[in-house]
């Protein structure tokens, strides 16, 4: 079968199935098929993939495809990891990350996605803010009873249903041992201290609405957590933050840019801080990002 055979099946059965759009548990036949016999993909076919991942009507017939193979060309690397950051909707991105996070590991991932936000115009950076959301290590804080958390790593593997973090058959989980936690922690560390070093330097000099509330989310709020090595640009950072009110959710920030050039007043920023602090005594949840 053609690529576009391929499409046009799972596009039928997906419809007649009625498999859930956006589900992780769910997947057309065709898939699991084309995942039982180890199909090889030519470098044509792997150019209609490459092209199909840059239309907003077939790219999540790729990522549906691959959620389920075990390999991923590695030529289609980057147009996975574009077609997240073009998608605008930041509850889908994660079905074009995570077979990358899979197959490539977090550390590429991590240096693709930063190459891609200090290189990127202002969409780019937005939309590479949205990935790094679901752009994770393996690790995790684990609390089992009355335990102080720790710190597990959990692998993906085939579960006999789906990529996951679970085997369902022998109810255990994935989990990496302590010396590739250890290895895991210290590379995370190397790579957060470098990002969270450039999205601040960013933040300092773009004064762009939207850059600067995907950064802000996409970083500590609290000074505490910055590590030595961050903790003197943190320190301006922090300070630009109040003296420029950026939100923390989707409803402030559509507040703010409708206050067109009147959006750094210091009415306006009161109004927005007073806003936010009674929502949250109110406790009422609105969507931080989008």
């Amino acid at each position: 079968m053609t690529v576009q055979e391929i499409h046009n099946i799972w596009k039928e059965q997906w419809q007649n199935e009625q498999v859930r759009y956006h589900g992780k548990y769910g997947f057309p036949e065709i898939l699991y098929e084309i995942r039982e016999s180890n199909r090889s993909w030519t470098n044509d076919e792997i150019g209609v993939f490459s092209d199909y991942l840059n239309q907003v009507d077939k790219k999540w017939f790729v990522a549906n495809l691959f959620a389920l193979q075990e390999k991923l060309p590695k030529q289609l690397f980057e147009s996975f990891i574009d077609a997240g950051i073009s998608e605008p909707d930041p509850s889908q991105n994660a079905d074009y990350i995570n077979p990358c996070l899979r197959v490539f590991g977090f550390e590429r991932v991590f240096d693709l996605l930063d190459n891609k936000f200090q290189n990127g115009d202002n969409q780019v950076k937005i939309g590479v803010c949205k990935l790094y959301y679901w752009a994770r290590t393996p690790l995790v804080n684990v609390k089992s009873g009355n335990k102080p958390f720790e710190i597990k790593g959990y692998l993906t593997k085939w579960n006999g249903h789906y990529y996951g973090d679970y085997d369902w058959d022998n109810g255990v989980h994935f989990e990496m041992n302590e010396s590739e936690v250890a290895n895991c922690k210290e590379i995370e560390s190397k790579l957060m201290i470098k990002r969270r070093r450039f999205l601040m330097e960013e933040f300092l000099k773009n004064h762009d609405v939207d850059v600067r509330y995907q950064i802000k989310l996409a970083l500590p709020d609290k000074l505490s957590s910055y590590p030595n090595e961050n903790r003197e640009l943190a320190t301006d950072y922090f300070r630009a933050l109040k003296r420029e009110y950026v939100p923390d959710n989707y409803s402030d920030l559509m507040l703010q840019k409708n206050a067109g050039i009147f959006r750094n007043s210091r009415i306006i920023r009161f109004l927005l801080k007073w806003r936010n602090v009674h929502k949250k005594k109110k406790e009422i949840i609105t969507l931080k990002n989008k």
